[in-house]
């Protein structure tokens, strides 16, 4: 590490603070496990919650059923086979091309149906993102982020998502067909690749991007043949009813790390709000377009894309901050190899224990952190990106210089 790195970021003050954090994380989930009753936990939600959409849903499919899942009764039923204790109904929202997927998760018992998802995308998550962190201790690291504790403990799919993405940039310069069927395989969220285009036509990818266009075409034509147009047409009808849901307030605000969920947990209005997020979002989707346009595809890049991935949603859960693994990972890297200042350092600290604490400071003070550490992330990230950029452009200017014929 440089010298300016102070001790309390050295290595081996990192693997402790990475042994502790792990620890909370693994007791925190036994206490989940011991404290419930035949997978039912305490607040009566079954082991892995959102999990058990999934299951359901694909049990619905796989009886021929797929439209059930968008009915709150008939989902309820298929809940009640997985979990019998559970009380709790979780809606599906999700799209044709995720149905797929939870159709083969729902071709075996429901417990071993999550451990097998759990377990499978942990795997793949670790794998890809310890690609990025080249530092002791990389793996100890990557386990215990809490977002990992946190896509688990749900039975998210965030894991998936990330590793993923992790693929489809790892794959972006020297295979970039190959990099585009990861991207296109990320249409199972479409709400996660909504800039992943931009991105890609700011920086000229244009393999990557028609690979990307034709995976997710086929994607979604798969799906279509599968389960027919008119589920995807029950799926959008569907959309207004997470609005409303959403913005009603009716789910936890307080695992929402969103500017919008931020300033209507301030009392902002639903307009107001929703201005403000808005104009952010264009703020920031033209910051990031600038550095890709200019620097290309580069881990600094990639360190601001996904955090922004995240801002321009005004409807996004706390474990969707599992995502922020990358830019993490990148940044610490980066820093170690070129030195930071504190306040960046302390930033990238924050992001990395900041989703195991985000739901209960939203709970008990009314206050959601969770946006103020995704956006600091994204400036650290643009900050070295554009520096890094000057850098390179003064390093090849002087190479030119040194280049040209003395007349």
């Amino acid at each position: 590490m440089p010298k300016d790195t102070p001790a309390i970021f050295n290595a081996s003050r990192l693997r402790l603070y990475a042994l502790g954090i792990l620890g909370i994380c693994l007791v925190r989930f036994y206490w989940l496990i011991s404290s419930s009753t035949n997978w039912v936990d305490l607040q009566g939600k079954p082991i892995g919650n959102d999990f058990i959409t999934f299951w359901s849903a694909g049990h619905l499919a796989l009886e021929g059923r797929p439209e059930a899942a968008f009915v709150r009764e008939l989902i309820y039923e298929a809940q009640r086979l997985a979990v019998p204790g559970s009380d709790t109904i979780f809606l599906w929202h999700y799209p044709p091309t995720f149905m797929l997927l939870a159709a083969v998760l729902a071709s075996i018992p429901y417990l071993a149906s999550y451990v097998l998802f759990a377990g499978g995308s942990f795997v793949f998550y670790g794998a890809a993102v310890r690609k990025f962190l080249e530092q002791p201790y990389a793996l100890l690291l990557i386990i215990a982020y809490p977002g990992t504790f946190l896509s688990i403990a749900h039975g998210q799919n965030s894991m998936l998502s990330t590793a993923l993405l992790a693929c489809a940039f790892l794959c972006l310069g020297p295979r970039p067909i190959i990099a585009g069927v990861f991207i296109g395989l990320l249409a199972f969220k479409p709400q996660l690749g909504l800039l992943l285009p931009l991105v890609l036509i700011a920086s000229r990818q244009w393999v990557a991007f028609l690979s990307a266009a034709t995976t997710t075409l086929l994607f979604i034509g798969v799906s279509v043949a599968v389960y027919g147009v008119e589920l995807w047409i029950t799926f959008f009808e569907n959309a207004s009813l997470v609005n409303d849901v959403m913005g009603r307030g009716l789910l936890h605000w307080d695992k929402m790390p969103s500017l919008y969920i931020t300033l209507r947990m301030m009392g902002v209005s639903e307009v107001y709000a929703y201005v403000a997020h808005w104009g952010a979002a264009v703020i920031t989707v033209a910051v990031l377009l600038r550095l890709w346009y200019f620097g290309g595809p580069s881990k600094l890049a990639l360190a601001a894309l996904v955090p922004a991935m995240l801002i321009v949603l005004p409807y996004i859960f706390d474990y969707e901050m599992t995502l922020l693994a990358i830019p993490i990972a990148i940044l610490a890297t980066d820093i170690a190899k070129r030195g930071g200042k504190k306040w960046e350092k302390v930033i990238v600290v924050l992001a990395f224990i900041a989703p195991l604490f985000l739901a209960g400071i939203g709970q008990n003070f009314h206050v959601q952190i969770g946006f103020p550490v995704i956006l600091s992330l994204f400036v650290v990230a643009v900050i070295r990106g554009f520096k890094e950029l000057r850098q390179l452009q003064a390093t090849e200017k002087q190479a030119q210089e040194k280049q040209a014929p003395v007349i």
